[in-house]
């Protein structure tokens, strides 16, 4: 929210400077953000007076005029501007003068003609963007002032870090009430009367509302005779200051009062509407509404819109219609000051990608009850700025429950909660400067709530609300009197110690969004495995609870790609989440890691070879990770990876592990060029592994026997069993084997491979061949037996 500092003390007196409001705003929990000056650097720019202009000898579309600056005298000036006029106040820049796009004014000859200076429009003045013409100023403006003073200029915005939950907040008036409460003052609210003429807006229109759950409260007021054109000066530099555009008076009030109030407002061309009144209702099936910024929106039932009797008009909360827009030509206006459901509002602007101020407003969920307030303000604007004839009577479909909110509040427990005495009269000043009243009871106050407050629900929030405006910084610094050792969990701990090996081994941690598309399981060709799906989604691609940390890290496997990047190293430990569906409980968080490694295997650099990652990296890793005894690296058959290159490591009867080359489908289907690899490792599974003790053991004493065997096996073994098996059949005195050739080739059958292993043998005693050969065979027999090898 952006607050303009002289705009908000005509609402409430302001004791601080900007830096100082700033400050304390923030320490109450409006954060400020930044401040900034409203008007640019004007020094040399003054207010003239237009007093004479004659024809430029040598030129027909320029002018010679004579501008009188005050104290600073007359000056020649030549000029170009269609709309200069004698008699009008303009901005003159004086040489000297250097203006906001980097003119330096300078006093020099036109086509022949002496000119001292400049006169300005607002865009070169860094004011706004009209450019058609000089900017020329009220008549009251004083002749001869700097041009930042007498336009009120010399003023700052800042910039205020609005909270969802604070939509009160996203108005000067809201502002200006937190304002009060932290100084004891007093909100002066704005003048909300005109005059009505003899004729009742029921004889003119009706409004319809078919759906009071999206349109709680919908309220209408008819205004005929305007006068549609430019805003007045302070008007549009109020708007530009705000952030928005000025377009001409009829829709800049409804702009100004909805930054007033917080309340959105929409003016409808009444003569527009068909059979002139209006409709609330849902859209239709393939029903369609060209907007305001000229696009054509496609619409769904779930969509509300506010229709005439034929056609829909605008696209409730979000934007308006293009063929209802207020014209020059617009003569009566229909005003629409709603409230619309906000989760309704906001799964509409997300889905048609449109945002507005509106939208960012009614998504938050506003006071139902400011639709009236906001609708006399404009209309009591409309008469002064544009001369509307206002219709008596108010149209107010309102189905809005009228009682206010009632929160019991024990002062005792404020002591209890804080930690702090705070004095009841001073609680009771905040309360009651906050907006609340406050009756007191023996033991307890009952604090009704305004409606504008719908963050407030329970007592802690009013004792926030009572701290908050206290002040956080009183509140005194210790530590709580008993204290308790802490610690990180296990899990977080052994987390720590597998970033730390993984970012030594030379990969990069990602953090990945926790939604994803709906169908990232059927791209990891794992299908049959719906996912659970969120009801409001930010996007239509974070629709969904991940399964597996994969797509993510996939994802930006494909953007390094994309953007001509030769490797991407990636790992990623958090959450995924499991459910039955229906959903009948909440669902399982399951804490994974994930890897890919994709393109070169290091870095390029002139003494290490262009080599690309392959099976064996992702493997290596893994062993670095997980160098436990106990676990057992066996054939996978994940369908996410390529059938012939992958594995999974088992502890126990748990798969904990799986990894190897991305599958090629799943490679096309994230859009991921050349080879990748991949790795998910449950966490949960594992975490066992980690936090035994370590076992000491003395260096070995005697010698150790090494014994080498070749086999021939068929060609789609994996090793990784018959190692398992050999380790089974060597029992305690077999240390170690190591797989030192695979041979495929003459003399050996094309659906064969040779594979040759050493085994070390080592124990407690000198070791004789004959128990050593004795192992051998039964090694022998067991590869024979369990996998149909044969010695070679």
């Amino acid at each position: 929210m952006l607050v303009s500092y002289r705009w908000l003390q005509e609402y409430v007196d302001l004791p601080w400077e900007p830096e100082e409001l700033a400050k304390k705003l923030t320490m109450s929990g409006l954060e400020v953000e930044g401040m900034r000056a409203v008007a640019p650097d004007l020094s040399g720019v003054y207010v003239g007076l237009v007093e004479k202009i004659e024809p430029h000898p040598q030129a027909d579309k320029l002018v010679v005029c004579t501008v009188a600056v005050g104290p600073l005298g007359k000056k020649s000036i030549v000029c170009g501007a269609p709309n200069v006029a004698v008699g009008q106040k303009v901005a003159a820049a004086l040489p000297g003068a250097v203006l906001p796009g980097g003119l330096e004014i300078k006093a020099a000859a036109v086509r022949g003609v002496g000119s001292e200076g400049m006169l300005c429009s607002m865009k070169e003045l860094g004011l706004g963007e009209d450019q058609t013409g000089i900017l020329v100023l009220p008549a009251e403006t004083e002749v001869g002032a700097p041009l930042v003073g007498a336009l009120g200029l010399d003023d700052v915005i800042l910039d205020v870090a609005v909270y969802a939950n604070r939509a009160d907040c996203l108005s000067m008036l809201g502002i200006a009430r937190e304002v009060a409460a932290l100084t004891g003052g007093k909100v002066r609210l704005p003048a909300v009367d005109y005059v009505e003429i003899n004729e009742h807006i029921q004889d003119h229109t009706s409004v319809t509302v078919e759906d009071a759950a999206k349109c709680p409260r919908y309220t209408a007021i008819l205004l005929k005779d305007i006068k549609v054109g430019p805003s007045p000066l302070w008007l549009k530099l109020r708007l530009t200051a705000a952030g928005m555009r000025p377009i001409n008076n009829v829709v800049d009030i409804t702009n100004y009062v909805m930054l007033e109030t917080g309340q959105p407002l929409h003016a409808f061309d009444q003569d527009q509407l068909r059979e002139g009144r209006i409709i609330v209702r849902g859209a239709k099936q393939d029903e369609s509404i060209v907007t305001l910024d000229g696009e054509e929106r496609q619409l769904t039932p779930e969509m509300l819109l506010i229709c005439d009797a034929e056609n829909p008009k605008c696209i409730a909360g979000v934007m308006g219609g293009k063929d209802s827009e207020v014209k020059k030509e617009t003569s009566r206006v229909l005003l629409e000051a709603a409230n619309f459901n906000a989760q309704n509002v906001r799964r509409t602007s997300r889905t048609l990608g449109l945002n507005s101020e509106s939208s960012a407003r009614f998504e938050k969920g506003i006071d139902p009850n400011g639709t009236l307030f906001a609708s006399r303000r404009a209309a009591h604007l409309l008469q002064s700025l544009a001369q509307a004839k206002v219709y008596s009577g108010v149209i107010d479909v309102n189905t809005v429950e009228e009682a206010a909110k009632v929160i019991k509040l024990v002062p005792a427990q404020v002591h209890r909660l804080l930690g702090v005495e705070i004095p009841e009269p001073e609680m009771e000043r905040i309360l009651v400067g906050l907006g609340f009243s406050v009756e007191k009871e023996a033991e307890y106050w009952q604090v009704s709530i305004p409606s504008y407050r719908r963050d407030l629900e329970i007592q802690a929030d009013l004792i926030e609300e009572i701290v908050r405006i206290w002040g956080f910084d009183k509140l005194p610094a210790s530590l709580p009197a008993d204290t308790t050792g802490g610690g990180q969990s296990k899990a977080l701990t052994v987390a720590d110690q597998l970033r730390r090996v993984l970012i030594g081994a030379g990969l990069m941690e990602a953090l990945t969004n926790t939604f994803g598309r709906r169908d990232n399981n059927e791209r990891l060709l794992r299908f049959n495995q719906p996912m659970l799906e969120i009801k409001n989604p930010i996007s239509k691609d974070l629709v969904a609870m991940r399964h597996s940390l994969l797509p993510g890290l996939l994802t930006a496997v494909s953007l390094n790609a994309a953007r001509q990047r030769d490797r991407a190293a990636l790992f990623e430990i958090g959450a995924v989440y499991l459910a039955e569906l229906p959903l009948t409980e909440l669902p399982w968080e399951k804490r994974r890691l994930a890897i890919t490694l994709w393109g070169l295997r290091t870095p390029l650099n002139w003494a290490l070879g262009a080599d690309e990652f392959d099976f064996y990296d992702i493997k290596g890793i893994l062993e670095l990770l997980l160098p436990f005894e106990d676990l057992a690296w066996l054939k996978g058959e994940n369908p996410s990876f390529h059938p012939g290159r992958q594995g999974k490591i088992v502890w126990g009867e748990e798969e904990i592990a799986v990894y190897g080359e991305i599958h090629p489908a799943v490679l096309r289907n994230f859009q991921i060029p050349n080879r990748c690899y991949g790795a998910e490792v449950d966490l949960e599974k594992a975490l066992g592994l980690w936090g035994g003790t370590p076992a000491f053991e003395s260096l070995p004493r005697f010698p150790a026997v090494e014994r080498d065997l070749a086999v021939v096996v068929p060609q789609t073994q994996a090793v990784g069993e018959m190692i398992v098996a050999l380790e089974n059949a060597g029992g305690d005195l077999l240390q170690e084997v190591v797989v030192f050739d695979v041979y495929q080739g003459e003399p050996i059958s094309a659906d064969k491979k040779s594979v040759a292993f050493s085994l070390r043998f080592q124990g407690d005693r000198t070791l004789v061949d004959e128990e050593v050969t004795a192992i051998m065979q039964r090694c022998v027999k067991t590869l024979h037996s369990e996998f149909e090898a044969e010695i070679r």
